[in-house]
């Protein structure tokens, strides 16, 4: 059995979950409402870039949910049930069944996210009278990125954990740490070294720490596709005072949405090959 056919078989199965769908719902609602908010802050320059980047800050916190929740189980479920060994005697190799597995979840999440976000799209059109086509889509291309690197991670998760009860806990642990709360470390960072929190400008290192997390390095390349798009609207070099630095450029960010993909996967297949379950 090829990873093709798992990678199938976990999509027809994932696109059953009514849970998974009403978070995708939740997202396309929350992210429309979200992009509307620049018009309610009174004084605020609102503009359909501004609530596509208001938008986007919503969703790396709702984005991660939708993926975590669509993968963890993906391995260590069927492990604990015992339909794993009966999929191991079709055949396929414990690295064709990770891989088919991470290929089928990421692209119900991929289809899900792309369904919601061309919704919100809508009323984000309806609500300014125009929708900024390229940094639209670059968004969107960032947004099921950005599933498909925690899609990764759960994966991982799931396939070095022996029971959906300890695939839930690392999965809600990683999404504590890497998506809720991993701008405490910064804003930490920034009070012991320069004696106060964050104020117009901030240091090089302090944006680098700011996108080691997957959610961080997604919102500092969506900063720069907005920015890209209108010049007026801050920026990295804004939010510097001065020159980038080579370790703050977009492909930084990007390799980081790469390592946090390949790197859980790996390890987690590491474990799976390594494990007995009998």
């Amino acid at each position: 059995m090829s990873w093709r056919i798992i990678a199938r078989r976990e999509f027809a199965d994932a696109v059953q979950s009514r849970l998974l769908w009403g978070l995708v719902a939740l997202v396309a609602v929350m992210v429309a409402l979200t992009s509307a908010v620049p018009l309610l802050l009174p004084g605020a320059d609102a503009s359909a870039l501004v609530g596509l980047g208001a938008a986007s800050e919503f969703a790396a916190m709702l984005v991660p949910i939708v993926a975590l929740v669509a993968a963890y189980l993906a391995i260590a479920g069927e492990r604990e049930s015992g339909s794993l060994r009966l999929l191991l005697a079709l055949e396929p190799n414990r690295l064709r069944i990770v891989l088919g597995k991470f290929v089928g979840r990421s692209a119900v999440v991929v289809a899900g996210l792309g369904v919601g976000f061309l919704l919100a799209s809508v009323v984000t059109w309806v609500v300014y009278g125009a929708l900024p086509i390229v940094a639209f889509l670059a968004v969107l291309a960032l947004t099921v990125g950005l599933g498909v690197v925690f899609v990764g991670l759960a994966v991982g998760i799931s396939a070095a954990t022996r029971t959906r009860s300890r695939a839930m806990t690392v999965g809600i642990a990683s999404y504590l740490g890497l998506a809720l709360l991993w701008d405490l470390i910064p804003q930490g960072a920034h009070l012991v070294v320069e004696g106060g929190p964050p104020g117009g400008t901030v240091p090089g290192w302090f944006l680098l720490l700011e996108g080691l997390s997957p959610s961080g390095a997604y919102s500092a390349l969506v900063t720069r596709a907005i920015s890209a798009s209108d010049p007026s609207l801050p920026g990295p070099a804004d939010l510097l005072g001065g020159p980038v630095p080579t370790y703050l450029e977009w492909w930084v960010f990007a390799l980081l949405l790469v390592v946090w993909t390949v790197v859980p996967l790996a390890a987690g297949y590491w474990a799976f090959a390594r494990a007995d379950l009998n």
